[in-house]
């Protein structure tokens, strides 16, 4: 009992001192719930739009070169130029792309990158096929499982002017290799008015073309006859991936890495309130005065405890009730 009456004391004191402080307190009181009338305004300013149905796209003509602009004709290089089996393939993906000019070959990856560095044409080089096979022989065949890896220039060569700006957050100037996805995602699919995906633009570039010919020509590369006329009546369509239903709120792409920052400075001036308080009443030595008469420490850092914690308590309340009631727009 004796506890619980200097417990209930020192509540009565802090009461007191904080009742003296009425504009302090409303502040303490007010701003959280001023900070979250601001967000509950930015949130009616900004309409979001609901789509119920999936986003679905249309065919897109495969596996065709699409049209990009630069120095005619286009190349294709390879590596190794001694293998036949690459020669043979290269050539024949180059006559599936509806390239007339020969291929061109390398001995190494360093000669093909010498020569892209220091030759001045070099810009006729659509893209290399490096086969990662290692041919002791010219006669060499190809193995049935390939590895090998496509070379495009460094940046896109048919980029759109909107993705050319750097106001852009997704701007198209390199292939973005490191990422999975984009590095500021928005709500619903990503650039949905392109049926080809978008950035970094593998179909616009040729990427996917050209890939899907080199393919093509492995395949043919290992096949028989009877294949040959089964590869011939294979058509080829790409189709962007449907996006189911969605909705399209921009206020939450920006209010998510927002709202921590704003819960905080609404709790700013009550954290130095509490502060304030702790470190006047050590500076007046009051707290030493009241354990020369009898009272415990935990017992005064629980009555300081309470009494924030209960001042909070309403605060929170409040934000709580006006950041999750829902409106009813039916009536």
């Amino acid at each position: 009992m004796v506890v619980f009456r200097q417990l209930g004391l020192l509540l009565w004191k802090n009461y007191i001192l904080q009742k003296r402080q009425v504009l302090v307190t409303v502040i303490e009181l007010a701003l959280p719930l001023l900070f979250s009338a601001i967000l509950i305004a930015l949130r009616h300013r900004v309409e979001s739009v609901t789509y119920p149905n999936a986003t679905k796209y249309d065919n897109v003509p495969f596996p065709y070169l699409p049209f990009i602009p630069g120095p005619n004709p286009w190349e294709l290089a390879y590596v190794p130029s001694h293998s036949e089996a690459a020669h043979s393939v290269v050539k024949t993906a180059r006559e599936n792309l509806g390239l007339y000019t020969p291929a061109r070959g390398f001995p190494t990856e360093a000669d093909f990158e010498a020569y892209i560095r220091h030759d001045n044409h070099s810009d006729h080089i659509l893209a290399a096929v490096v086969f990662e096979h290692h041919f002791n022989h010219s006669e060499d065949p190809l193995p049935i499982q390939v590895r090998y890896r496509l070379r495009l220039k460094y940046s896109p060569r048919h980029a759109p002017m909107s993705e050319q700006t750097g106001l852009n957050p997704n701007v198209d100037r390199n292939w973005h290799t490191r990422y999975l996805y984009p590095l500021f995602q928005l709500p619903g699919p990503r650039e949905p008015t392109d049926r080809t995906g978008g950035t970094p633009g593998y179909q616009r570039e040729g990427f996917l073309s050209i890939q899907h010919a080199v393919d093509h020509a492995i395949i043919r590369y290992h096949a028989n006859k009877s294949g040959h006329a089964l590869l011939d009546r294979i058509h080829v369509f790409m189709r962007r991936f449907p996006y189911p239903p969605y909705v399209s709120d921009l206020f939450i792409l920006a209010i998510q890495n927002q709202l921590p920052l704003l819960l905080m400075l609404s709790f700013t001036y009550t954290s130095l309130s509490i502060v304030r308080a702790l470190v006047l009443e050590k500076e007046r030595k009051l707290k030493e005065y009241m354990r020369v008469m009898g009272l415990s420490s935990w017992l005064h850092s629980c009555a300081w405890f309470i009494h924030f914690f209960l001042l909070l308590l309403v605060s929170v309340f409040f934000v709580t009730l006006l950041l999750c009631i829902q409106e009813n727009y039916s009536v």
